[in-house]
């Protein structure tokens, strides 16, 4: 049992009117997977939910307890006074509300508005000031943003204070993780591996904030190996000139992977026999034992 309980609010429901990514103008691939289509949209919830319970694994890692605020299964859309209650009444040590953040109705993609936003109330305690400057500084550290407004009171930015906030009586922030309508933050809020590692981030924040080591994620050891899905060269280094061209490996194989490496376009595995195929997912799959 932890010392520390925190609050962790997956922002808005599944069902909240308006807080969805503008309608994607092309499918959306992720590591190759087409994730969403065309013409359909991201729901702010999708990204609240998986970055709040990645926050409470990482959390848990640490040692410390936590709690949810709103209804993970989505069916219900939780008010803000029942969340802050909720909060209050557990006696939490602090409270930590996700969100993806619009300009507007997300009816078109926009390039002006675009990054990290860290919230907290009107006449907030200097333990929310604390702990929002350390969860600026790790998601800043640890997330490649092209912006980042820091650290601002809501009143400043949307001329009113912000009720998950303003009615909870412990250490609050509210974490605004990206743009529904800059394209380039759209893109990452179905991303599993960057929703975790924004949830490691503010993790790292929290236990700074109550001073407890944090304790890294230790991933598991599984051999990786890659299924040829057509017939493709095999080169004797890691480059697609025809003069490394050494063979061809056939539909159906399946190979040990050494490692992936990095190119400026297509890149490549180098398998355990020491030669090279590509890593498009066009002609190869990976997957585990």
């Amino acid at each position: 049992m932890g010392k520390y309980l925190v609050a962790i609010d997956a922002g808005h429901g599944i069902n909240t009117a308006g807080k969805r990514s503008v309608k994607l103008s092309s499918d959306l691939y992720i590591d190759g997977v087409l994730i969403r289509k065309k013409g359909q949209t991201i729901k702010e919830y999708e990204w609240n939910k998986a970055v709040s319970e990645y926050l409470a694994a990482a959390l848990k890692r640490c040692g410390i307890n936590t709690m949810y605020t709103a209804d993970m299964t989505g069916k219900t859309d939780i008010p803000l006074n029942s969340r802050s209650n909720t909060a209050n009444k557990k006696g939490a040590d602090i409270l930590i509300s996700n969100h993806y953040n619009a300009i507007g109705s997300s009816q078109a993609w926009q390039s002006r508005v675009k990054g990290l936003l860290v919230l907290r109330t009107k006449n907030a305690s200097s333990k929310s000031i604390r702990l929002g400057k350390l969860v600026v500084k790790h998601l800043e550290k640890d997330i490649n943003y092209e912006y980042s407004y820091g650290l601002m009171r809501d009143v400043d930015m949307s001329g009113f204070t912000l009720a998950i906030l303003r009615q909870t009586t412990m250490p609050a922030i509210l974490i605004e993780y990206g743009f529904m309508d800059y394209w380039n933050e759209a893109k990452l809020m179905l991303d599993k591996k960057h929703q975790e590692k924004c949830a490691e981030a503010v993790a790292k924040a929290v236990c700074e904030y109550f001073g407890i080591t944090y304790t890294e994620k230790q991933e598991a050891n599984k051999t990786k190996y890659v299924r040829i899905l057509q017939d493709i060269n095999i080169h004797s280094k890691p480059d697609f000139d025809a003069a490394n061209v050494i063979g061809k490996v056939t539909a159906g194989g399946a190979y040990t992977i050494v490692e992936k490496v990095k190119r400026t376009r297509t890149d490549m595995y180098k398998l355990k026999s020491g030669v090279y195929i590509t890593a498009s997912p066009k002609y190869v799959e990976v997957f585990e034992k």
